[in-house]
């Protein structure tokens, strides 16, 4: 009989984060179900991936810094040989966070899925197949109508400055919660 168990979610930062990085990662725990959010400090990777089996999560989501601010969003699982790379990495031209939202989320999703505009390039149709498949999130296209017990949907569009864009939804309301991610590019395979 198949495991049907939802996997669980270890959102961290990279290593000596700012404020913007850690309330984006609270965000993030607020807007995923199933998720955990640790504090990371000096931790290497080794240990982030302990911590993920010592809270039995399977995914890791690690925010990192770069510049001062958000980089990039890199995406793990946990395998048998430790953390693996699960692509792409999604690098972050802009955020913003949940609390600059008039009806920012306050609880934590119980069931997100994910939805994109109707015409948006291959790249952006890509990523949302990648996201379905590491958050275990049904994608939905966007005349299909999301199940009434949908908490949040994880919506991508392209903004006006035609970028990819990442932001949450609630699904009763279908009013804009955050955090909203602006895409500056994805990196689809590590190079070695």
């Amino acid at each position: 009989m198949k495991n049907t168990t939802p996997p669980r979610f270890l959102i961290t930062t990279s290593r000596n984060p700012n404020q913007t990085i850690r309330t984006f990662c609270n965000d993030l725990n607020r807007s995923i179900p199933n998720a955990i959010r640790i504090n990371r400090g000096k931790s290497n990777l080794d240990t982030v991936a302990v911590k993920a089996l010592e809270h039995e999560a399977e995914k890791i989501i690690i925010a990192d810094r770069w510049k001062g601010g958000l980089g990039k969003i890199q995406l793990f699982t946990l395998g048998d040989a430790g953390l693996v790379q699960f692509h792409p990495i999604i690098y972050v031209k802009n955020v913003r966070l949940q609390k600059t939202f008039r009806h920012a989320q306050t609880e934590a999703a119980k069931s997100l899925i994910l939805q994109t505009e109707t015409k948006i390039p291959f790249k952006a149709h890509k990523l949302a197949k990648a996201l379905s498949n590491f958050l275990n999130i049904p994608k939905l296209s966007a005349n299909e109508k999301p199940s009434p017990n949908t908490q949040a949907t994880m919506y991508i569009s392209l903004n006006a400055a035609r970028r990819i864009q990442i932001t949450f939804i609630d699904a009763k309301g279908k009013i804009e919660v955050g955090p909203r991610i602006i895409v500056s590019h994805l990196i689809w395979k590590t190079q070695k």
